[in-house]
């Protein structure tokens, strides 16, 4: 894409030899010499636009403008196909073995199944839509002092803070096996109680004692 080249100066006559420093260069400016001019330009970035020696020398910038902020989306998991577990895989994962945060969760979603009788999938589903929060708090500086204040999430922002409070409750349960402990922290979700229910509730019971500081966001 090309430099917009509206911004241009032109200096006092330099010697043959001067040198161009990026310092001295924008992405969005042209530099305009009336004279030959051999400077050194490789490496900078930069384009010399052909044109006779009776004609302005310019030296265009080429600097490519940053891209915008793609989103990023989890991919299905490969056995139930769903986006869900595979989100839920990807928080579980630590030091980089994803072959066990597979096992952990496909372990707990079978142990789910065997202990409800019903389809995994939906048990999970009800316990992250159960966890899900409305609103949120954030902390501002208000008038000196550092307050919560509360602010909306949408979907998306909400299905993670669930998934985290899934798995920060999960681990805090007693024992060491994370199968068992994930397993019976999504049934008591999915059925309303829980340590994850217990922290969507006490976010709201904040976010409303809160509420005369709403429009700080």
């Amino acid at each position: 894409m090309a430099a917009s080249t509206s911004a241009c100066f032109r200096p006092p006559p330099l010697s043959a030899s001067a040198k161009l420093r990026p310092a001295e260069l924008s992405s969005s400016s042209a530099i305009s010499f009336p004279f030959n001019l051999s400077a050194d330009v490789r490496g900078l970035g930069l384009r010399l636009t052909s044109s006779p020696l009776s004609s302005p020398l310019k030296v265009v910038c080429m600097r490519g403008s940053k891209g915008g902020k793609k989103e990023k989306t989890a991919k299905p998991d490969p056995v139930y196909r769903n986006r869900l577990v595979s989100m839920f895989v990807n928080r579980v994962l630590k030091n980089g073995k994803k072959s066990l945060a597979y096992f952990i969760m496909y372990r707990a979603l079978r142990r789910v199944q065997e202990k409800t009788g019903q389809n995994p999938l939906a048990v999970l589903r009800d316990a992250v839509q159960g966890v899900t929060p409305d609103v949120a708090v954030k902390s501002r500086r208000v008038g000196g002092a550092t307050q919560q204040v509360p602010v909306e999430v949408d979907t998306t922002q909400g299905k993670a803070l669930a998934i985290r409070w899934l798995l920060v409750a999960a681990r805090k349960r007693q024992g060491r096996d994370m199968v068992f402990k994930l397993s019976n922290e999504l049934i008591d979700a999915a059925k309303g109680s829980g340590d994850a229910i217990r922290k969507r509730e006490e976010t709201h019971r904040m976010a409303e004692a809160n509420r005369a500081f709403a429009h700080y966001r």
